[in-house]
């Protein structure tokens, strides 16, 4: 039984406001005005400065208007599309934004993730990479959350392109069930329909969750997507910023500035119409008629099928133990799954690598690949956060 859909059961999608910043400006007390919860992103609270070599550097969080959030419902981001596309990865590991959630009585706060929007992951083995680099963040800051004693307002982020990658994401965390709301990423620039669209992920979503109490917030969803999914059982809130975009081509036009009192006014007539729009009708999704299968894989180049199958092999070891936090970031590599492929084939000088992973020690050291590299992907960042490590010792699984 689903427990959302009880008889009788309204289901309102609450909107959350974006806001660029959070300050006591004219953007804010038009938000307090409206009655309308607001969602800030952490990279709106970064401080920057300027070394000698003209180069901006990243200097924490600033801390100055966090008593605003105690005057009205905030939530919390952490902002991984900018800090991707932005900074080509995030400059905050998951202490200092831990830290950030614990410094102001934030309404929820979304765990770090890694977005795997066209612009960041540019092939199917980026999309996995940064599916396990989500599950791993999502671990180190519920870790975070419990030391820190605010673990009640964390929410979880899942990601993925396809809708079924969600699963696997889901598949590799925690008990996301006993989470009142979690968050689905890699949204604002998704289609409603299609078979990667919007309407695709939340039923798929919806499939998974059947029987438990988990709601969704679908981050930066467009207008239409919100009308189709008004009253969904499972969708609890959205937000946007849309209002900027329009806000800013409408002053290009006009030629005047953009002054934050005009960028007000155009936030609240754009909240006004979402607001309409959200209270038209009631129950408007409409399922799409079947689920569609996960996308065929597909290699980079042509390799022979048995050595195509042992690096694919390596590379799944690769990303579990990242997401165990026995591996860092920067070891999901194709150099890497080459070099863990074929740790067996190497010489009897170097093979005491072999035997300590075969008995259980940590983090063997990953050694030279005996084979050429004929696979060969970009990267967008580096190492994003550095992985914590866990007391239980990692699981190798042999291969033939």
């Amino acid at each position: 039984m689903n427990v959302l859909s009880g008889a009788g059961a309204v289901h309102r999608l609450e909107f959350l406001l974006g806001l660029p910043a959070l300050a006591d400006t004219a953007l804010w007390r038009t938000a307090l005005r409206l009655g309308a919860p607001v969602l800030v992103s952490a990279n709106a609270l970064s401080t920057w400065r300027t070394d000698q070599l003209g180069l901006r550097r990243w200097c924490g969080f600033s801390r100055r208007t966090l008593p605003l959030v105690a005057q009205h419902p905030v939530s919390l981001d952490s902002g991984g599309f900018v800090a991707a596309v932005r900074y080509r990865g995030c400059p905050w590991t998951v202490a200092h934004y831990t830290d950030l959630a614990a410094a102001a009585p934030w309404q929820r706060w979304f765990s770090l993730d890694l977005c795997v929007e066209d612009a960041v992951a540019g092939d199917r083995e980026a999309v996995l990479d940064r599916i396990s680099g989500t599950v791993r963040l999502n671990h180190d800051c519920l870790a975070a959350a419990r030391r820190r004693g605010i673990s009640d307002t964390f929410c979880p982020v899942i990601q993925g392109r396809h809708p079924d990658d969600y699963v696997r994401c889901i598949d590799r965390m925690f008990d996301l069930s006993d989470f009142a709301l979690v968050g689905v990423g890699s949204m604002c620039r998704r289609h409603v329909g299609g078979e990667d669209g919007i309407l695709r992920v939340v039923d798929r979503l919806d499939r998974v969750f059947n029987g438990s109490g988990v709601r969704l917030h679908l981050f930066g969803l467009k207008t239409d997507g919100m009308a189709v999914l008004r009253g969904h059982p499972r969708v609890a809130s959205v937000d946007s910023q849309a209002y900027g975009t329009a806000a800013r081509w409408a002053a290009h036009k006009g030629g005047f500035p953009k002054t934050n009192a005009y960028l007000a006014g155009v936030m609240a007539d754009w909240h006004g119409e979402q607001q309409r729009r959200l209270a038209e009708g009631g129950y408007a999704f409409q399922p799409p008629l079947a689920p569609l299968p996960p996308p065929a894989k597909t290699a980079t180049e042509p390799v022979p099928p048995w050595m195509h199958a042992r690096v694919e092999a390596a590379m799944e070891d690769l990303r579990g133990l990242h997401e165990a936090g026995e591996v860092e970031w920067s070891d999901l590599s194709a150099q890497r799954a080459w070099e863990w492929a074929f740790m067996d084939d190497l010489d009897d000088g170097q093979g005491r690598a072999r035997k300590l992973a075969r008995q259980g020690a940590r983090s063997p050291p990953l050694l030279r690949s005996p084979l050429p590299l004929p696979i060969c992907r970009s990267r967008i960042g580096g190492s994003p956060h550095g992985a914590l490590r866990h007391d239980q010792a990692p699981v190798y699984r042999q291969r033939t």
